[in-house]
């Protein structure tokens, strides 16, 4: 049987790290951790970390509870991370505009998972991490960083004043995202679902070119030829783009909850979610992303199981 990656939100993990330390976060979680564990010991799941994991983890104040969710980060994602979204996205993009014009992709399915939090950089950082190195001794670091423990080091090595202003940058911009999304929203409220959809299509088209054209380039097209696709052909083209789908989505149905404010903590949730959906068999989350994903359709789209507690990874049925 092939292990199945279930992708645990930060409040999953921080009730997996309860019960592991013996505070049950329910009595219902009282031996889980126990439970789970032996399923990722013997690679029947694997709990994969994300680089947004780590942002949040160095939100709480606690040395002593960072260190506690370090350690069950390590023990139970066994090394596993996932790629960075701008990893992931041109992989994405080349195999829809392949698609889009009948053209055959050169493009594989985009590598998703991989061991170390070096795994997790995107292209940049990684550029970064090469000047005066070589391939292959980034690849050497990467593997030591898959290491039992590597992050655990990572998290628990001191640097109070770094975390400070990281913490700082991450409130300042997610008011600043959540206040531009209300009036943003406000402006879109007397509009249909559907031109909010192309609204945020045509956002994407133009935050995207960098990586269409180059797209568009490799199988010999042009961005006349990709155009004519016509409202039709792009919207299609769009939801093909397993990410963005997710995330325009994700971004409609939030925004779409009149009686709901925006909370700053949703541009990372739904940065989670955007690459869990579409490449995780299995999703924990809060309710609220939950029902989202199964009333936009998007958990069956992509048949992915989206769960709200921790007990339902070790129900029968999730043959965990």
């Amino acid at each position: 049987m092939e292990p199945r990656f279930v992708y645990l939100d930060q409040n999953h993990w921080i009730y997996l790290a309860q019960d592991y330390w013996g505070k049950p976060h329910k009595p219902d979680h009282k031996g889980l951790a126990a439970r789970l564990l032996d399923a990722v010991k013997s690679d029947r799941v694997r709990l994969p970390l994300s680089t947004i994991h780590f942002i949040e983890h160095l939100r709480a104040e606690s040395a002593a509870r960072r260190h506690r969710l370090a350690q069950v980060f390590d023990r139970f994602s066994r090394g596993w991370h996932m790629a960075s979204w701008s990893s992931v996205l041109p992989v994405e993009i080349h195999r829809a505009v392949a698609n889009a014009l009948g053209e055959r992709s050169t493009m594989l399915r985009p590598e998703v998972f991989g061991k170390g939090f070096l795994f997790g950089l995107g292209p940049k950082e990684r550029a970064l991490l090469l000047e005066g190195r070589t391939e292959q001794q980034l690849n050497l670091l990467q593997s030591i960083t898959a290491l039992p423990e590597a992050i655990l080091d990572l998290l628990s090595y001191p640097n109070e004043a770094g975390r400070g202003r990281q913490n700082a940058m991450v409130i300042e911009s997610s008011r600043a995202n959540a206040a531009a999304v209300e009036e943003l929203r406000s402006l879109r409220k007397s509009h249909s679902t559907e031109v909010h959809r192309r609204a945020q299509y045509a956002g994407y088209m133009l935050h995207h070119q960098e990586l269409i054209f180059p797209a568009l380039d490799a199988i010999g097209r042009t961005r006349d030829e990709f155009l004519s696709l016509g409202l039709e052909g792009l919207t299609a083209f769009w939801s093909s783009v397993p990410s963005l789908d997710v995330d325009c989505e994700l971004t409609l149905y939030r925004d779409r909850q009149w009686s709901k404010s925006v909370n700053p903590s949703d541009v990372r949730d739904i940065g989670h979610l955007a690459l869990a959906i579409p490449y995780c068999e299995v999703v924990v989350t809060e309710r609220f992303w939950a029902r989202a994903a199964e009333e936009t359709g998007l958990a069956k789209k992509y048949g992915t199981v989206v769960w709200t507690d921790l007990t339902e990874v070790l129900e029968p049925d999730g043959s965990a």
